[in-house]
């Protein structure tokens, strides 16, 4: 079975000049985590922040959206 990857925006909550092991995310329920299939995840900038809006995230040097590359089996988890 072929490993597929989707794109999706998420909500990194690290700075931007260390993307590698121990970056940390925002979940669904608003909390910081390290596990990136269980990041928030969205189809669009506007959705990330309308959702960061509604969990009163600030956007800084530390927290920030971006696109994040997710398998088959991440999208699922």
């Amino acid at each position: 079975m072929a490993n597929t990857r989707e794109t999706r925006f998420v909500i990194f909550a690290s700075s931007q000049q260390y993307v590698a092991p121990g970056t940390c995310y925002i979940a669904q329920d608003g909390t910081t985590i390290m596990i990136r299939s269980k990041a928030a995840r969205f189809y669009s900038f506007a959705e990330a922040k309308g959702f960061a809006k509604e969990k009163n995230i600030t956007f800084n040097a530390q927290t920030y959206i971006g696109l994040e590359d997710f398998t088959d089996v991440e999208m699922q988890g």
